[in-house]
């Protein structure tokens, strides 16, 4: 009978549970810079431009070589898409709260002047022939 040597493995110490956990530090220096970058211009509410630009290109930089900060770039550049929207609704609500509020359109809403002009006859015109 051929007897199978069994391969050596080494003794494993048993772990204890009261022995301090040893946690790994985070390496900044695999850190994305573009995707700090978009979250910081994000947050200031004034950058979405940067913020969007800088955010999809430390995707593809992520993509490509494998360093951390994804979810910060993602972070960024949904903040700055956001800020676009509110930027749009804003000057749109804006728009429509001048012109169908404040400003007096002519043919939107009568007027004093408007039924002025209509019962002096445009012009005189009436003033000219039988008053």
């Amino acid at each position: 009978m051929a007897e199978k040597k069994a391969a050596a493995k080494p003794q494993e110490a048993p772990t204890n549970p009261k022995d301090p956990v040893l946690k790994q530090k985070f390496d900044f220096r695999s850190l994305n810079t573009l995707a700090v970058v978009s979250l910081a211009s994000a947050l200031s509410g004034f950058g979405w431009l940067i913020a969007i630009i800088t955010g999809h290109v430390a995707l593809a930089q992520i993509k490509r070589s494998g360093e951390n900060g994804r979810s910060l770039a993602i972070t960024g550049t949904v903040l700055g898409y956001l800020s676009v929207a509110l930027w749009i609704i804003f000057i749109t609500s804006g728009v429509i709260f001048r012109a169908l509020v404040i400003s007096d359109f002519p043919g939107l809403q009568t007027g004093e002047l408007e039924w002025f002009e209509f019962r002096r006859g445009f012009g005189g015109m009436w003033d000219n022939h039988g008053r």
